[in-house]
């Protein structure tokens, strides 16, 4: 369950989008990918959010297969990728909605001797004339944009063939898409500050396990907010260890920052401090290391938060926290879902489309001019 500590909870406004009330039909899709589980590997290629749902769910979760995803087309990554993933026991997975994204089909050229399985819109698009071409299977891409596309194909593949519960996961984003007040009262609080000066977001995230989630949201805010002058950076670090640099930002730079606390209440597997008594009576501070006898450890990362937050409680730095019980399939997909309608109610309250992105497709107007443009041994005529 998720909760989040903000003075007021305030009633979302009657406004809403379809895109938040589609559900994936889970069992049709596990069946048509019936024959792909034997696959020992996988690789999934695609760009921003073809992916960054996936890898939110995967690294939070336990997943039974080794998985590496391909977003660029750096030789020397893409070298190390196929060393490790061999073409006999890996299944390449490419997604992309459009099925017009450059990148991805430059990456892809890179795994021509692999087993391809294509994630995109079967009646258009580059992507799907390659699979019709090269007799890859497709599976349908909804026609939802891909940063909101996490309870849909895009990252059901490839978590199912991972050997995740999508089920499960489908659970929690529908619990999360109750969210609304709790999203907007986020939203509105972010905006609210942002008229006062506050431009940028700052997020630790005390959970190794929803590290992944740094880039899904961070797209999510910015490529659904910022338009027309307007919207806040978004920057995100993993704690405690950012505590021992950023917290330099926050809580002594530039007072623009608002403060997002993510962490997670109880872990899947307890673990308590036991010390040796050779070391228990060692000074620390103006206390001896006893006082952390018996601690779980759990309790000592949530210690760190709250001191930090209590910290910038007394220096006036806007925070708000967000609190999960535990990781699990139903978790990550409601966390997920919450911060899609933090970044919907987000854009309604600016003014602004959050299902589009102009300068995101000028930039890749540019770069096919600048490939258009190379010799044939990749430098400038």
């Amino acid at each position: 369950m998720l909760t989040l500590d903000l003075k007021n909870i305030e009633k979302a406004p009657d406004v809403w989008n379809n895109v938040f009330d589609y559900r994936e039909d889970i069992e049709k899709l596990i069946l048509s990918l019936s024959g792909f589980e034997k696959f020992k590997k996988l690789i999934v290629v695609g760009n921003g959010g073809s992916i960054t749902s996936y890898d939110s769910y995967y690294h939070a979760l336990n997943p039974q297969k080794s998985s590496a995803t391909v977003w660029t087309m750096e030789p020397d990554y893409i070298t190390k990728i196929q060393s490790q993933f061999l073409s006999d026991e890996t299944l390449v997975i490419a997604i992309s909605k459009s099925g017009n994204t450059l990148g991805l089909i430059e990456a892809l050229s890179a795994f021509s001797n692999y087993t391809v399985l294509a994630v995109t819109d079967p009646r258009s698009g580059t992507l799907g004339q390659m699979a019709k071409n090269m007799g890859w299977k497709i599976i349908p891409h909804p026609p939802i944009g891909g940063r909101f596309s996490g309870g849909t194909s895009c990252a059901f593949v490839p978590s199912h063939l991972a050997g995740l519960d999508i089920r499960k996961i489908q659970s929690g984003l529908v619990l999360g898409y109750g969210l609304k007040d709790e999203a907007f009262s986020l939203a509105k609080y972010y905006y609210d500050l942002e008229k006062n000066g506050y431009s940028e977001i700052y997020i630790p995230i005390y959970s190794e396990a929803l590290g992944n989630f740094q880039n899904m949201i961070i797209q999510l805010m910015h490529e659904s907010v910022c338009k027309d002058g307007k919207g806040q950076t978004v920057y995100a670090s993993l704690s405690p260890e950012a505590q021992h640099h950023t917290n330099q930002r926050f809580l002594g730079g530039d007072r623009n920052v608002i403060g997002t606390f993510i962490n997670v209440k109880n872990p899947n597997n307890p673990i308590s401090i036991n010390l040796d008594e050779k070391v228990k009576k060692l000074p620390y501070k103006d206390k001896t290391l006893e006082v952390i006898e018996g601690l779980n450890l759990q309790d000592g990362l949530l210690a760190e938060c709250v001191g930090t937050k209590q910290d910038a409680d007394e220096k006036n730095v806007p925070n708000a926290t967000i609190e999960i019980d535990r990781v699990s399939e139903e978790s990550v997909g409601e966390l997920l879902a919450f911060w899609h309608l933090v970044a919907f109610y987000s854009s309604i309250l600016r003014d602004v489309d959050p299902f589009d992105q102009p300068a995101v497709e000028r930039s890749k107007n540019i770069t096919l001019d600048v490939i258009e443009n190379l010799g044939d041994r990749g430098t400038s005529k």
